[in-house]
């Protein structure tokens, strides 16, 4: 008996996973979907750029492709929906829409929310009109219009934040005292 409800149950799940994956694939139908990308230069990369990826994809120098979900190794690597996973970088990391996971490169750009953990000399992250950022920054330069989270830097940035910021420059706008030397924190 046991065993018939744990098989039941298992059943259940596996299907229920199924079924939202399917769902998932039809609502992302928009663009053809491939686990693995390789780019030497856009346009010179199999396959073309209107690919969703979800997996692997490697940049020789630059590529991009439409959303990212996985590992991302480039010199410049760009998505132009939401890019979500790990992204490295020998220059830059671009996502125009969304972003989720752990950025590593000299400058890391998210145009709308991200949450997750940026590393570079130069980070930005919610740029976009409405975009929020859940993250942690480490760099030079950090930057944000709305974050939630921690800025370590020597100059750091935010037109709104809720959190703390260590540095030589850090700017919080929307505070009363909006520039403090070493530490600003807002909450």
């Amino acid at each position: 008996m046991r065993t018939l409800v744990c098989s039941l149950s298992l059943g259940f799940l596996v299907s229920l996973g199924l079924t939202q994956q399917a769902s998932a694939q039809a609502a992302a139908a928009d663009h053809p979907y491939t686990p693995f990308m390789m780019s030497i230069v856009t346009p010179l990369q199999v396959p073309t750029s209107d690919f969703d990826v979800g997996g692997l994809r490697i940049n020789w120098i630059y590529g991009e492709c439409q959303d990212f979900d996985g590992f991302d190794i480039s010199t410049v690597g760009r998505a132009r929906g939401h890019g979500n996973g790990l992204q490295t970088a020998l220059l830059a990391n671009i996502v125009d829409e969304e972003g989720f996971g752990l950025q590593i490169a000299p400058v890391n750009y998210v145009t709308g929310s991200y949450a997750g953990l940026q590393i570079g000399a130069v980070n930005y992250a919610a740029a976009g009109p409405q975009a929020k950022a859940q993250a942690f920054q480490i760099g030079f330069f950090n930057g944000s219009d709305f974050i939630k989270g921690c800025q370590i830097g020597v100059i750091n940035i935010a037109r709104e934040m809720i959190g703390i910021q260590i540095g030589v420059v850090n700017v919080i706008q929307n505070k009363d005292v909006a520039f403090l030397p070493i530490i600003n924190c807002y909450f």
